[in-house]
């Protein structure tokens, strides 16, 4: 509050003016209606010969602590659910190697993770400190509370100017693709209301604290509701989309057995390559001058299937837990198809390739 206001009310109220015709000369001179507000609310309305101040609000240590966390915990939710949106948005729109029905990649599964443990923890410590600024409503004013505010839409400015920008240059160039566009539109969906929420709820502390804090407890359980309907959609879907943590554990599984066959593949050809004649046995591959990884089941650790036809022909086999057959969307290659698999004991007849002399 601007001290010479301050100075100019308290000695108002001291002369005997009432508080409407304080205001009512104030907006005269040329102050605005939240300034006065916010300035008459400073002093306690009650008869007494002085002005009695209001006190102000006082910030205890473990009040800061928890204005601290539940900023992070905003800033981390926000990042995190927008590269949960990217991803999904790849998963629909974009060519790229991402795909949900072979796994999540590490980033994905950190960003939800980070979702399903930041945003309970923002509402939890919001809900708290709405609670004491309900019983307290001067706790609105506090100075560290205002400092992250402010930073918070400082950094939302920043993002949704970049955000337009990008989007009116990719425009201008004339390469708006869906994906891009649906990007810069995850960005606003995520940024807009905490922008706006707490642009509004500055403008509302500025003015008559306890009329302020009734007026804020609507808006931010109406966003807490809206909030919490699109994180747990959002959530819902990503899972959907890649599925439990155990069909995960089988998919991760089952990639590492096509793994380990197309390394014992390749050691075949080397085999042959060196040796002129095929491997026995999977046990032939292990020497130093070979390079395979495991000849066994990650899971079971009983040894893969191993078997010459005839010739150069041979037959390698494995137990899968899952069906390429049944995956949502396959953007795999002609060569990666090479390698599909039911649910049970597969097998695969190849031929083994020396290197031409």
């Amino acid at each position: 509050m601007n001290d010479e206001l301050r100075q100019f009310i308290k000695e108002a109220l001291e002369l005997g003016q009432s508080r409407d015709a304080i205001r009512q000369a104030l907006l005269e001179a040329g102050w605005q209606e939240r300034e006065v507000r916010s300035g008459l609310g400073a002093f306690a309305d009650m008869d007494f010969p002085v002005a009695v101040p209001r006190p102000r609000p006082y910030l205890h240590a473990r009040e800061a602590f928890l204005y601290l966390i539940s900023f992070i915990a905003l800033y981390v939710f926000a990042f995190s659910l927008g590269a949960v949106f990217f991803g999904l948005i790849d998963y629909h729109f974009s060519s790229s190697i991402y795909r949900y029905d072979s796994g999540p990649s590490a980033a994905q599964t950190t960003a939800l993770a980070a979702i399903i443990v930041a945003f309970p923890l923002y509402l939890f410590l919001m809900r708290r400190l709405a609670a004491a600024v309900a019983a307290d409503p001067e706790r609105r004013q506090s100075l560290i509370r205002r400092w992250l505010t402010y930073l918070t839409l400082v950094v939302g400015a920043a993002v949704i100017l970049g955000d337009v920008i990008a989007l009116l240059a990719r425009l201008l160039a004339g390469d708006p693709t869906t994906g891009f566009v649906l990007k810069v539109v995850a960005i606003l969906v995520i940024t807009g209301p905490i922008f706006g929420y707490y642009l509004w709820d500055m403008r509302q502390a500025e003015d008559q604290v306890v009329e302020s804090a009734a007026r804020a407890a609507p808006v931010l359980m109406g966003l807490a509701v809206v909030a919490v309907v699109v994180v747990v959609s959002t959530i819902g879907y990503s899972i959907y989309l890649a599925g439990t943590p155990g069909q995960q554990r089988d998919v991760r599984l089952d990639e590492r057995r096509v793994s380990d066959l197309q390394n014992i593949s390749n050691n075949i050809d080397s085999y042959l390559d060196l040796n002129f004649e095929m491997p026995g046995a999977l046990e032939d591959l292990m020497g130093p001058r070979f390079f395979v990884r495991s000849v066994e089941d990650p899971e079971t650790g009983e040894p893969y299937e191993y078997r010459v036809i005839e010739g150069t022909s041979y037959e390698l086999c494995a137990i899968f837990a899952t069906d390429t057959s049944e995956r949502r969307d396959d953007r795999r290659t002609f060569s990666e198809r090479a390698w599909d698999h039911g649910r049970g004991r597969t097998c695969y007849e190849l031929e083994a390739k020396a290197e031409p002399r």
